[in-house]
Parts: structure tokens; sequence; C-alpha cells
């Protein structure tokens, strides 16, 4: 019996702080993360979380008791030890995107109501600035290895003895996820969604402590969260985790790390398949690699290449995985494998009605088991509701599902643009741009982007002369990189429905007609 079978029959654990100790004393010198030349160990990882548990929860108590903790940090160690250690002490933690800044970040900041900001060093003065909140209490981690740990530590004192295991449907972690319309959505995520998904994810691919989890992914996004370090803290494997994506070094840290999972984007991909084939591809540890929406070609070629093969999955902030294409079974090309056994996935039509197979719909869903997606948008009871109909989740997105189930992801049915891994909520966009003394009125749409995924165009009616590069600068110091129009178009006035709505279908033409700045 291995020791991942005796953890969940002789001991079965609950929270991931709890599944971080308990590999801490089944196999205290086995890396749980790597970072830039440093291993940290399962047990040094548990004592830090343990000890920076302590901390938060003085903290809390100091700073207004409201049971959450902000997490606006770069990827690096401190900011998946503070995460975890928010749980062990029983807190919410609420996880930031990082690359927000301006009107956008304080609004997710107020929203969250914390009794402490912990981020990067460079992170402090974007949240004083954005914020403008003199009484925030923030406290700054250091990047480069994780017992650098700043003034969290230092006012720790004695660690607590074991996390907190938390009731299944407690809150977990909070993130801020792009909405269809209006400011970002607030998704609140039981301790019981990151068990369920991992649970499942753990035996459709076959995850054990030998695994090393190759992770550049911004941390604070749910497939770095659940799909990585909540899977591997299940199975007791090895996250090597890297700051960003780098072309240039992929190849050398799948090799140095001895990485056998990896994840990314079609983007990524693609650009790893445009490089010039070198006789070391196949010279690698890869089981298996990761991503959404692979194009058939794309995917296999990729594999013949590579030798990996890839698995295209399916997901949301909301409910993470719903689909789970497996290791041991055949998958057709474009599907994303069928429905995680958690869930009832559908295709309706808009009157709700079921449709046959192989025909375009909506793809929705309903939980088969208690605590296994979100409990619902932070403090929005109205949207909450409006993301269901009839007892069913609306997904926001088309798809078709064949006679054996395997889903197929074709397109997005909401209005959010999907840049670079991100989802833009158009309005937030054109929220911030409106901030501008120099526009009239402002459109933002999503247009094609030659790496795949989209890029933002804003459609502006200027009141005085503009140029682009202006605007471009404007934006850079109040929104998120991903954010800032990569084309913007000026104009007279926009155009418009008989009902003076926008017609959003129209501005693509716009760009067509006569080419944009950029």
């Amino acid at each position: 019996m291995t020791a991942r079978a005796k953890a969940s029959e002789e001991n079965p654990i609950v929270g991931l702080a709890g599944w971080l100790n308990h590999w801490a004393r089944l196999q205290p010198e086995r890396p749980f993360m790597t970072w830039q030349g440093t291993c940290i160990t399962y047990a040094q990882a548990d004592l830090l979380v343990r000890t920076a548990a302590a901390s938060l929860a003085r903290l809390d108590r100091q700073n207004g008791a409201t049971g959450r903790i902000v997490l606006y940090s770069q990827n690096c160690p401190a900011a998946i030890i503070v995460w975890l250690a928010a749980q062990a002490a029983g807190l919410v933690p609420v996880t930031l995107n990082r690359a927000h800044r301006g009107t956008i970040l304080a609004d997710v900041v107020s929203r969250s109501a914390p009794s402490v900001v912990v981020c990067d060093p460079e992170g402090v003065d974007i949240l004083k600035e954005s914020t403008g909140d003199e009484t925030l209490h923030i406290v700054s981690l250091g990047m480069s290895t994780a017992d650098e740990l700043g003034g969290l530590l230092t006012e720790a004192g004695a660690a607590i003895d074991v996390p907190l295991w938390p009731d299944p449907g407690s809150d977990g972690t909070i993130m801020f996820s792009s909405g269809t319309t209006g400011r970002s959505k607030g998704v609140v995520i039981p301790h019981g969604m990151f068990d369920a998904g991992p649970r499942q994810l753990q035996e459709a691919w076959a995850v054990t402590e030998t695994d090393v989890f190759h992770c550049w992914a911004p941390w604070f996004h749910i497939a770095a969260q659940l799909d990585v370090f909540a899977l591997a803290l299940r199975s007791g494997a090895s996250v090597a985790l890297f700051q960003s994506f780098s072309l240039s070094r992929f190849w050398d840290q799948i090799r140095d790390s001895g990485a056998t999972i990896f994840g990314g984007f079609v983007s990524i991909l693609e650009m790893l398949y445009a490089q010039e084939p070198d006789h070391r591809d196949r010279d690698h540890r890869l089981r298996f690699g990761i991503a959404g929406h692979i194009p058939a070609a794309l995917r296999s070629n990729f594999q013949n290449r590579f030798g990996v093969p890839m698995l295209d999955a399916y997901g949301m902030s909301e409910a993470e995985p719903l689909s789970i294409p497996r290791l041991d079974r055949p998958i057709p090309d474009g599907s994303c494998g069928c429905a995680n056994p958690d869930f009832h996935v559908e295709i309706q039509n808009e009157e709700g009605r079921t449709c046959p197979a192989g025909e375009e719909g909506e793809i929705v869903f309903r939980p088969l088991s208690d605590h296994v997606m979100m409990s619902g948008y932070l403090d929005e009871p109205e949207r909450s509701r409006a993301a269901w109909r009839n007892g069913w989740f609306l997904t926001g997105d088309l798809g078709t599902m064949d006679s054996d189930g395997n889903i197929f992801f074709r397109d997005r049915k909401s209005e959010f643009i999907r840049v670079r891994g991100e989802n833009v909520s158009p309005q937030e966009v054109e929220s911030v741009l409106m901030g501008h003394p120099g526009i009239a009125e402002v459109a933002v749409v999503g247009v094609a982007s030659e790496l795949g995924e989209h890029e933002i165009l804003a459609i502006v009616v200027p009141r005085v002369a503009l140029s682009a590069a202006d605007l471009q600068e404007w934006c850079a110091s109040r929104m998120a990189k991903f954010m800032v129009p990569r084309h913007i178009r000026m104009v007279a006035e926009l155009p418009r429905t008989p009902t003076s709505k926008v017609q959003r279908s129209e501005l693509h033409k716009l760009l067509e007609a006569s080419p944009s700045e950029n």
C-alpha cells in the first residue's frame, strides 16, 4: 500500500494545510516546492505555514478581526506559504490579480474588507497609490526564498500546533473573476472544492508523490491553486514554481526540474511549436501537458514533435474542473473529455431544453455533491441567483456534446474578452477610459490575435485631439497590462441601434475599414 493510499483510508484529510502537515510527517525531506535553485521541503513548508498562521491570526485580531487576508503578490514561495497559512488559521485569503492597479484594484480591495493586506515589495506603493487608504495594514513579503517572509514571521512567535481542519462548506479562498457585464465578481470558493477537484484529477491522471509540476501560471488563478498546488498537496508531489513564462528557458526548466506535468495556454503551445526543431525536443520526463481549447492540428503536431500527450481541459473559477480528460481513455480531437463525475453537464438551447448530440448550445451544469463548486459571488446575492436557470448554472460558453458524453468547447457566448489567459470585462476597461478628461465616449471589444485568443480594441470618441500612444500610457498606470487596449481607433461617433445601444457587432468593422493606431 502506498503512502497515498494510507492517507486516504486511515486518516482522511481536510484542508490544504492539513495535507501539507500530513506529508510533512510522512515524507519530511521530500521537496514541496522549488524556486530559483532553492528547495523547500514539506517539513520546512509546514513549519513556515504554521508559524505564519499564528502571526496572521494575531494580526487579524489586532486590525478589526474581519477574518479576511488580501494577498497581492507575484509568483513566489512566500505567497503560497501565506495563502496556506491563512487557511490554516481559519481565515479567508482573498487572492488578487497582481496585474491590477488603479480604480479596479481599489474596488476589489475595498470589497474584500481585509484586516491585513500582504504583498510583495513592489506592490506596496501600487496599493497605496491605487487605494489612497492610509488605514490599510500592509505587510511586505520577500520574493527570493520562502523564509524571507518579512515582518510577518518576525512578529509571529510560536507556530500553531496543527492546521485548523475546516468545514468543507466554509470559505476557503475568494478570487475575483471578470464579469461579462460590470465589475469583477468575487468568487467564493469553499474548502470542499479544493478537495473534490484534486481528488478526481488525482485518479484520472494517476498523480503520485513522484510527480513534479512545472508552474509558471499566476498563482492567484484557479488553475494554479487547484490544478497544481491543491493536486500536488493531495498527492505528495512537488511544484517547480517560476515567476513567469519564459520561451527561451522553458525546456531547460522542464529538464532541470525533472517536471512530469506542465500546463499552459494555446498561445504558449503555438510559440513553443514555432521554435526551430531541436535534437533535445524529446529529452524530458513529461508525462502529459494540459491546456484549454487546443486546436486539433496543434495538439497532434505538438504531441508528435515533443512526445508529450496533450490534454484539453475545461473549467472555470466557479467550478474547476468541469471536464476531466483521462489518460486511460481515448479523447476525440477537439474534445475536453467527459464531465467531472461531481457534475451533471448538459448542452442547452435558449429555452433551457437539452440539445441532441452534436447540436450547439450553451454549456450548463449542476453539482451532484455538496461543496464542489463556488458558494456564490461575494456580497452579490442577485448576481449569484442570475447565474442559474431552473437549477442549472449557465457558463456563458457555447459547445456541443457527442453521444459518448465528450464535451466540445466552441466559443464564448458572453462578452468578456480572453487575453493571454485572462478574462477581461469590456465594461471595466470602458469605465477606466471614461475617467480620461479627453474622452467623450468609448466602446471596447476583442479582436483576433495572431497568437490565438484576443487583443483589445478601443473605439474612442475624443473631446480633444488624442494619440493612441498617450492613451495607452495613461491606461498603463490605471489598469492591468493585459487590459490596456492594443488597438485604438478614433471616430466621430459610435455605431448605435435605433434604441441608442452601442452596436458591438459593428465595432470590429471600424478596425477593418481603416488602420488603427497601435
